[in-house]
């Protein structure tokens, strides 16, 4: 079980933030102390709506439908695929592209680096990005927590930044959290998500909480909070949403590491061979999705 660091909420915590992030820029304060407070007591924070500026806002709109249209091509980013009702390959996911696109890594290495590094209170480094499309009658992603599935790489805690590139509503499948306890600490994943009783007990509670956004708003959640999302039940509304997860710098620089071994125990699908075995390589790469394990036709 993997206990909850405890990070002070004075404020040494500015201080302490991101003071040679990967791009060598000192932190900013992004946050006030009522946002921190808030993070820390419960796991997540909605950035404040000028948090991206109205070109920044624009622009991951535009690269996120850039992004969805880029083809399959071997080596490079990567596209997962999950099957419609009619059992059709549908976009699922885009990982991987930080490589291949100047503006958004520019975007990603310098503002949203510092805003984590504050959170977390220390220097941060990115460990792996991804746009989730959910396009129409695309499939949700069960309840989880994100810690279970990062410890195979040695590392404890993680802070995550969402920037919704299409407006996210309850009908087209929104991020949903339990605010969490200060102290929480990792919970039983039978299968890859949490138990169904535990999930039943917080909807009879109500403690399910729908974070509705609008195109280029952002909100920050770390790898305990339990979270999921609801299929996309909207005839014609995509959800598209950048998860772009960080760690401390002092647990190293993971990401090329991290996308190394994806590509090689659970590749794209363009990438996979028809017939052979991913399972090993989907307990840890495929944790809580709807993508597919395996390519079914040549």
């Amino acid at each position: 079980m993997l206990a909850r660091r405890s990070i002070s909420l004075t404020a040494a915590l500015r201080t302490l933030a991101c003071r040679n992030c990967s791009t060598g820029t000192a932190s900013a304060n992004h946050f006030s102390s009522d946002q921190l407070t808030h993070f820390h007591n419960n796991g997540f924070v909605m950035g404040s709506k000028d948090f991206l500026t109205e070109t920044e806002r624009h622009e991951v709109v535009q690269w996120a439908g850039e992004m969805r249209q880029w083809p399959e091509t071997k080596g490079k980013w990567m596209l997962y695929f999950e099957k419609d009702a009619q059992g059709n390959p549908l976009l699922c996911r885009v990982e991987n592209f930080l490589p291949y696109h100047n503006r958004a890594r520019e975007l990603i290495r310098g503002k949203l680096t510092e805003a984590i590094a504050e959170l977390m209170g220390e220097p941060a480094v990115l460990y792996k990005e991804k746009i989730n499309f959910k396009l129409p009658g695309a499939k949700g992603f069960p309840a989880h927590q994100d810690a279970p599935a990062y410890v195979t790489f040695g590392m404890k805690y993680h802070v995550t930044c969402m920037i919704a590139a299409d407006a996210a509503t309850v009908e087209n499948g929104c991020l949903e959290v339990v605010p969490r306890e200060p102290d929480l600490s990792v919970l039983p994943h039978p299968g890859g998500q949490l138990p169904p009783d535990m999930v039943a007990d917080w909807e009879a509670k109500k403690q399910w909480k729908p974070i509705t956004c609008d195109a280029g708003d952002v909100v920050f959640f770390d790898s305990l909070i339990p979270h999921r999302s609801l299929d996309n039940q909207s005839k014609d509304k995509s959800r598209s949403i950048y998860y772009l997860t960080f760690n401390s710098l002092r647990d190293g620089d993971r990401r090329d590491g991290y996308y190394s071994e994806k590509r090689r125990l659970f590749p794209p699908d363009n990438e996979k061979v028809v017939g052979k075995d991913y399972s090993e390589g989907a307990a840890v790469f495929n944790y809580a999705s709807p993508i597919m394990a395996k390519k079914e036709i040549a």
